[in-house]
């Protein structure tokens, strides 16, 4: 008898790869065009940037900029500083804010922020987050002390349900915090903005700088 030829129907594998197209185009969210770019100093330190980071960018201006990489704690936080600051918001709002990428403004500014479309936002003249750092606490003091309070209570509820489930856990993996400042940035920006740090109890940061070549040894 004659050999038939083996076939196979990729009608299933093209509906699933329409699906999960279709899933991702509904699902995803793009990010917003960083309202800052600095270029920092240079040093020969190899030390890659942390995954989870609450950054603050200062560029020449000494203006602050914040983001929080992760997600969840970045909402939490984000409900209570507007809670500090007496300011209401809904739970898409708080998506919202989870989903963009660093910001420079008032709070009181913020949630009006995240009305407007991604292409609007880049028109927004940001003044940078208020960290003055006499008198009463700064704003930016208050997303320092809840980012510190959240990242705890992130890394113990992550710990806590690895051991629960008697998986690893890379107790490297934590929220850190950094400043990137402009190399021609105003030291007493940088220095006010440190300043905070101190004040909300933050004991370990990272200062982020470009990465030069090492000088030769001839």
């Amino acid at each position: 008898m004659p050999r038939s030829n083996p076939s196979l129907d990729m009608t299933p594998m093209v509906d699933l790869a329409f699906l999960l197209v279709t899933f991702f185009m509904l699902t995803s969210s793009f990010r917003t065009p960083e309202p800052v770019v600095v270029d920092p100093p240079t040093s020969t330190t190899k030390t890659e940037i942390p995954k989870q980071v609450f950054m603050i960018t200062i560029d020449n201006q000494g203006r602050a900029f914040i983001d929080l990489t992760n997600p969840a704690v970045k909402s939490r936080v984000f409900e209570k500083v507007c809670n500090q600051s007496g300011i209401k918001v809904d739970s898409m709002t708080v998506k919202k804010f989870a989903g963009s990428g660093a910001i420079g403004l008032k709070i009181t500014a913020i949630p009006q922020y995240l009305e407007l479309e991604a292409n609007e936002r880049t028109k927004v003249n940001q003044t940078g987050v208020p960290y003055d750092t006499t008198g009463k606490k700064s704003e930016l003091y208050w997303w320092a002390y809840y980012t510190r309070l959240e990242a705890h209570a992130d890394f113990k509820a992550r710990e806590e349900e690895a051991k629960t489930r008697k998986l690893p856990f890379d107790k490297s993996n934590y929220i850190q915090f950094a400043v990137k400042a402009a190399s021609d940035a105003k030291y007493d920006a940088v220095k006010n903005v440190i300043q905070v740090f101190r004040d909300a109890k933050v004991k370990q940061f990272q200062m982020i700088t470009g990465l030069e070549s090492e000088p030769s040894l001839k």
